[in-house]
C-alpha cells in the first residue's frame, strides 16, 4: 500500500512539475564511505554492481545488492538500510603501469567477463582505458588481467573528461566519450569494440550539452537512457551551447530556479547511428546544491537506480519513471 501511495505522490507531482523526487535507499557498510566515490552502476545476472573509482588499496573490492533486496526495500516501509556485499577485486597495479591513473569510470558485463573503463590525467592531458576481467560471482571474486588493457582515444583533451559509459551491444561493447557539447566536441560517436578490446568501428551520436556520466543498458528496441549533469563551476570547461533537450519539453520548476541540472535522456540505435527518441527528458527536483550523479541502472517495469559519489556523499536512489 505504501509503494502505491508513493508512485501515486510521485506520478501527480511529475505531471505538474515535470520533475521526479528521486527516493534515497540508505546504505550500510563499506559500500557508503564517501572516499570510494561511487563511479558506476550495473547488473550481474539479478545483482547490481556498485562500482567505486577508487578502490580501498589494503583491500580492494566492488559491492552488490541483490535485486530481490532492492525490490523488498521499495515494498518495504523504507527506513531500514541495505548493506551491500563486497565482491574481492584482484588487480594490476594500474599506478605504476597508467601514469596519472584515476581510477574505474564506467563497468559492463559480457556474460562472466567483466569490462571497465579507467582513466588518468598526466601533465594535463587526459586518457581512458578499457580493461578486463573475469568474475566468478559464487567465490565473489573479479580477477582483472594486467595484459588485456586497451587506450581508447579521446575525441579532444578536456579537464577531467574522459570515456565514462559502457554498455553490451550485440555481444560487443559501446563507449560514450563523457563531453559531447556542440563547442567542444563537433562531431561525436559512440566506439564499439569485440570481446578481445579491438576497435570494430563507430556510430554517430547527437550533440549532447553538460557531462554524459552513464548509460543504462540496451533494452528489446535498442532504446537505452543516458545520465545527463551539469555543475556550474565546469561551464568554462564544457562552454555549453544551446540545450536542444529542453527546448520544446517542459522545464521543471527547480531546474527554472537553479543553474545546475540533473536527468535522463533517452537515445536508440538506429542502423549505424544513435539518435533521441521521443520520449521527454526526466528531470529529477533538484537541491540547492547539486548531486554529482555518477551511476545510472534500469529497474525493470519500476523506473531506475542511481548513485552519487561523494558531492555531497555516497547516495543510492530510486527514480520513478513518470
Amino acid at each position: 500500500m505504501k509503494m502505491i501511495i508513493i508512485a501515486s505522490l510521485i506520478f501527480y507531482q511529475s505531471l505538474f512539475s515535470q520533475e521526479v523526487i528521486p527516493i534515497e535507499i540508505p546504505l550500510n557498510g563499506e559500500a557508503k564511505d564517501r572516499d570510494l566515490e561511487m563511479s558506476g552502476l550495473t547488473w550481474y545476472k539479478e545483482n547490481l554492481i556498485l562500482m567505486p573509482q577508487y578502490v580501498k588499496k589494503d583491500e580492494p573490492g566492488f559491492y552488490f545488492l541483490t535485486k530481490k533486496n532492492i525490490i523488498e526495500w521499495l515494498e518495504s516501509d523504507q527506513k531500514k538500510a541495505l548493506t551491500p556485499k563486497k565482491i574481492k577485486l584482484e588487480l594490476p597495479n594500474f599506478e605504476a603501469s597508467i601514469k596519472g591513473f584515476q581510477g574505474f569510470e564506467a563497468i559492463a558485463f559480457l556474460g562472466d567477463k567483466a569490462y571497465m573503463i579507467v582513466e588518468s590525467r598526466n601533465n594535463g592531458v587526459m586518457k581512458s582505458f578499457l580493461v578486463k576481467g573475469d568474475l566468478d560471482f559464487r567465490k565473489m571474486k573479479l580477477t582483472l588481467n594486467s595484459k588485456q588493457v586497451k587506450e581508447i582515444p579521446l575525441p579532444v583533451n578536456v579537464k577531467n573528461m574522459g570515456f565514462e559509459s559502457i554498455l553490451k551491444y550485440k555481444n560487443r561493447l559501446m563507449v560514450l566519450y563523457e563531453a559531447n557539447g556542440v563547442n567542444i566536441n563537433k562531431k561525436p560517436s559512440a566506439l564499439i569494440y569485440n570481446s578481445g578490446l579491438k576497435p570494430k568501428g563507430s556510430l554517430s551520436f547527437p550533440n549532447l550539452e553538460y557531462r554524459l556520466t552513464d548509460v543504462t543498458r540496451l533494452d528489446s528496441k535498442n532504446k537505452f537512457w543516458v545520465l545527463n549533469y551539469f555543475w556550474p563551476g565546469e561551464k568554462s570547461s564544457l562552454n555549453p551551447g544551446e540545450d536542444l533537450i529542453i527546448k520544446g519539453a517542459k522545464e521543471g520548476f527547480t531546474h527554472k530556479k537553479y543553474d545546475h541540472v540533473e536527468r535522463l535522456v533517452e537515445y536508440k540505435i538506429d542502423s549505424n547511428k544513435l539518435v533521441r527518441t521521443s520520449t521527454p527528458p526526466i528531470q529529477l527536483a533538484l537541491k540547492e546544491k547539486s548531486r554529482n550523479w555518477e551511476g545510472l541502472a534500469r529497474l525493470e517495469g519500476k523506473g531506475f537506480l542511481m548513485i552519487v559519489d561523494e558531492h555531497p556523499r555516497t547516495i543510492l536512489v530510486f527514480i520513478s519513471k513518470p
